[in-house]
């Protein structure tokens, strides 16, 4: 679990700094500020998740590695215009690398070792 941390930790250091560098202006708005606020926010729930492991929210943290990968799906689509430059391209592989995680992550968890990190029944199966 402390890999999950670990992963977690960067990304939210990663989104934060894109967060904090991509501000808009009154003279430039930009719609996937506002998609990274979200994909930044969603990390530190899963975060947050992860080192209380209340068994109630086993479920909702489930839910919410697919609404995120969800969510940086749709910047890889709002940011396609962009992705010939060496920043743009740079942003995709970071996206995508975040989708296959999240999607590991939910993996991880329906798992029996996730399960039994989250304070879940563990279903025998035979």
């Amino acid at each position: 679990m402390r890999y999950v941390y670990l992963i977690n930790a960067v990304f939210i250091a990663v989104w934060a700094v894109i967060v904090y560098f991509t501000q808009p202006t009154h003279l430039q708005t930009s719609p996937n500020w506002w998609i990274d606020v979200l994909i930044l926010g969603g990390f530190a729930m899963l975060q947050l998740q992860a080192m209380i492991k209340l068994k109630t929210l086993y479920g909702f943290s489930l839910v919410l590695s697919y609404t995120v990968a969800l969510i940086v799906g749709l910047r890889i689509m709002l940011s396609l215009s962009s992705i010939l430059s060496l920043a743009g391209f740079a942003l995709f592989l970071l996206s995508l690398f975040a989708i296959i995680y999240l999607i590991g992550l939910r993996g991880f968890l329906r798992s029996d070792k996730g399960r039994e990190i989250m304070k879940q029944e563990i279903m025998k199966q035979g």
